[in-house]
């Protein structure tokens, strides 16, 4: 048996490169779609990022509250209002679903990206393998380190019954924007919560039964890797 693990495929990283975003949706509004659904932190409603949104027309903006865990009713709530949306748009389906915020911002969009090619509620597809068919296009452009979300395979839910994962290589982000200028506006606890965060989920990685030769030197000594990004 071998262990297969499923990455973003396409990353842009580097200071300033949040203004690519814009050209990097280009390639996806093709054909009869070009509905581009943005899902965003609401600590930024009131920010310069809001501005820096590389909205047109047509596009659907969505602020997301996450002072709570994520739960599967609010991603069946978000993903009811993009069909109703999408009704009077061109296509059934949008473009693409970017996530824009903290680990929770993110795990909204990629749960939503999933729901709306596939049927039900979340909850019903909490667990392993579970999803059927491939997601939307969907993007993250994470606002604070820690979670790792923009790189998981899972979105994590607390449903009616349970809190667990929708765990599926189809919930993968297709791309990733990691500007370091986007957490400089964090506030000092935050900023250092998340710094620890970053640091356990380190240690966790060293003593998981999923550890590899890709991820093991990255978790012993990730501060090389880091200075990329800063």
């Amino acid at each position: 048996m071998f262990r297969n693990f499923k990455m973003v495929s396409k990353v842009v990283f580097g200071r300033g490169c949040f203004a690519q975003l814009g050209d990097i949706l280009k390639e996806q509004r093709q054909g009869g779609r070009s509905v581009v659904v943005f899902i965003v932190d609401d600590v930024h409603k009131n920010k310069p990022l809001k501005d820096r949104l590389p909205l047109e027309k047509d596009d659907l903006l969505i602020w997301v509250n996450v002072d709570d865990e994520p739960k599967t009713k609010y991603v069946d709530q978000l993903t009811a209002q993009v069909r109703e949306y999408m009704q009077a748009k061109p296509g059934d389906l949008p473009a693409g679903v970017i996530g824009v915020g903290g680990g929770s911002s993110m795990d909204l969009s990629k749960a939503v990206a999933l729901m709306l090619t596939n049927p039900g509620s979340a909850a019903d597809y909490q667990g392993w393998d579970l999803i059927k068919h491939p997601a939307v296009y969907h993007a993250a452009v994470p606002t604070l380190s820690g979670t790792g979300a923009e790189v998981s395979r899972t979105t994590v839910l607390t449903g009616p019954e349970k809190k667990l994962g929708i765990n599926s290589d189809h919930t993968v982000f297709d791309q990733i924007v990691l500007d370091p200028e986007l957490i400089a506006g964090a506030p000092n606890p935050q900023r250092f919560y998340t710094g620890m965060d970053c640091y356990i989920h380190c240690v966790e990685s060293l003593e998981g039964t999923y550890l590899n030769s890709f991820s093991q030197p990255m978790a012993r000594n990730p501060w090389p890797f880091a200075r990329k990004f800063f």
